[in-house]
């Protein structure tokens, strides 16, 4: 009797369990935790980046789009869409300052402004759309680009932009870089220079003895490689005071004081020495840190969320179940945090971006759960 590729990936996740896809796994299971409220839907938009206003204003952006809307806003109440800020931007053309081309991720900071962190580079497929990274900030009140930051001379062609967070407290942006050797970038704000940082350090950089598995194997490039993703996930302490980091393919978690991150008279292996290791976890992706000092991540071999807090005694991450939904959740990719609701984009990602990806289970879309007033552990600690 022959057995199908998929029935045979089913076999031996009922073998191995949560070693094997979680996909398939997790689908034996039932739901937990606040119910998933869907905001938004979609059939060929590629969602990746979402960010929400204080007023629940919904964005979304599909980088690795081939056309059509990259960067859209959602009305939350219609479903409808609309191109933002306006069509010029998300129509190619010869302005690439003020255009689209891989909006990667999105990040709403204190003062409301919404900034759009477009890499230039589709990191899973290898190659880059020709345009140089920018960092773009919009005045929301009346959509207009308040400042854009480049990154010439710092970060090179095979490097990969990835995630962001604002510090308007200290005047600084930090983001991940899960290209090449992986790494942080530290931008000043008011001067707009910048600096990489951490390069290819123990913290950035993946380990190589473990593996984001699809099935029974490692996951791979369209090009048969497997697939290493460096500094990914990335967020910020309510205090401004620690920034948490991981690569995505381990399952390993940092933290590194932002006192260091700015202080440029630290040597690169005085600032190394300034990173705390929190110890193994989940497998996640996009990380978020709530008003409590809790991180909540999409545990990517379970097909769930995770609530992370951070031991105040011995700095170490323990985490729990937050959010399952078998059957609905595949890839909690990004995040955002607003009115009391944690949102999240479920890219569907090992399922349309590596060669041995998995059958496509739903449409992308935009969740959202309710938060828990308080947490447990103090992560500020």
């Amino acid at each position: 009797m022959k057995i199908s590729k998929l029935s045979r990936i089913a076999l031996l996740c009922a073998v191995v369990g949560a070693s094997i896809s979680p996909v398939l796994s997790a689908q034996s299971q039932s739901d937990y935790g606040p119910p998933l409220e869907t905001v938004k839907t979609f059939d060929t938009f590629k969602l990746v980046g979402i960010g929400v206003s204080h007023e629940g204003r919904v964005f979304a952006s599909a980088p690795a789009a081939q056309s059509g809307d990259r960067l859209v806003e959602v009305n939350a109440q219609t479903g409808a869409t609309t191109p933002y800020p306006d069509q010029a931007w998300n129509t190619p053309g010869t302005d690439t300052e003020h255009e689209w081309a891989v909006p990667q991720a999105m990040w709403v900071d204190k003062a409301d402004h919404l900034w759009v962190l477009d890499s230039g580079r589709v990191v899973l497929a290898g190659a880059g759309s020709g345009a140089k990274p920018k960092l773009v900030e919009f005045d929301l009140s009346n959509n207009k680009v308040i400042r854009t930051y480049g990154f010439d001379g710092i970060v090179a062609p095979t490097d990969s932009l990835n995630d962001l967070r604002i510090d308007l407290g200290h005047g600084y942006a930090y983001l991940t870089n899960v290209g090449n050797r992986g790494s942080l970038v530290v931008l000043n704000l008011k001067t707009g220079q910048s600096q990489q940082v951490l390069v290819g350090e123990r913290s950035t950089f993946a380990d190589p003895h473990e593996h984001l598995m699809i099935g029974d194997q490692p996951a791979q490039t369209n090009d048969g490689k497997q697939v290493a993703i460096h500094a990914d996930g990335i967020a910020l302490s309510p205090d401004a005071k620690w920034l948490y980091y991981r690569p995505l393919t381990d399952h390993n978690y940092w933290r590194v004081p932002t006192s260091a991150l700015i202080d440029a008279k630290l040597s690169p292996a005085q600032l190394s020495r300034q990173v705390q290791y929190l110890g193994s976890a989940e497998l996640t992706g996009g990380l978020i840190m709530d008003q409590h000092g809790t991180l909540y991540g999409g545990d990517l071999e379970h097909s769930t969320v995770v609530a992370l807090d951070i031991n105040p005694a011995t700095h170490k991450v323990k985490s729990h179940l937050f959010v399952r939904a078998p059957g609905r959740l595949s890839w909690a990719d990004g995040f955002a945090i607003s009115q009391g609701y944690l949102y999240i984009a479920d890219s569907h990602l090992w399922e349309v971006a590596f060669k041995n990806h998995l059958p496509r289970s739903g449409p992308f879309t935009i969740f959202r759960v309710k938060l828990p007033a308080s947490s447990g552990l103090n992560g500020l600690g």
